[in-house]
């Protein structure tokens, strides 16, 4: 579950905007430019698909990286749950197994 935990947190969002921008941006600029765009409107196009495209991207890396931290945070508490439990189970069995003793050492040695 270790392992989990450090595949959770490694999750890096940094590269969605830069790739988002430069893939969309760079679609827009073949596409206008093989239009035969004249080359004041291919710049104001491509300029102005640059800032949606980074704008958009800005808000996808933000929803991704919200959902990667509420991921982690639930996987933490899954494993401090799970040790918590785990220490229940082992003190439950300590008390069983004191008992246990308790009671051998009445029978074997009456007073």
């Amino acid at each position: 579950m270790n392992t989990e935990l450090e595949q959770i947190k490694k999750i890096n969002v940094k590269l969605i905007t830069p790739l988002i921008v430069l893939s969309c941006t760079a679609i827009i600029a073949i596409f206008t430019y093989f239009k035969h765009y004249p080359a004041g409107d291919w710049f104001i196009i491509v300029l102005a698909s640059v800032i949606i495209f980074m704008i958009l991207g800005l808000i996808i890396e933000k929803m991704l990286g919200r959902f990667v931290e509420i991921n982690y945070e639930k996987a933490m508490a899954e494993k401090a749950e799970q040790e918590r439990l785990e220490e229940e189970a082992r003190a439950a069995m300590e008390a069983e197994g004191g008992e246990q003793t308790e009671s051998i050492n009445e029978q074997a040695f009456p007073t």
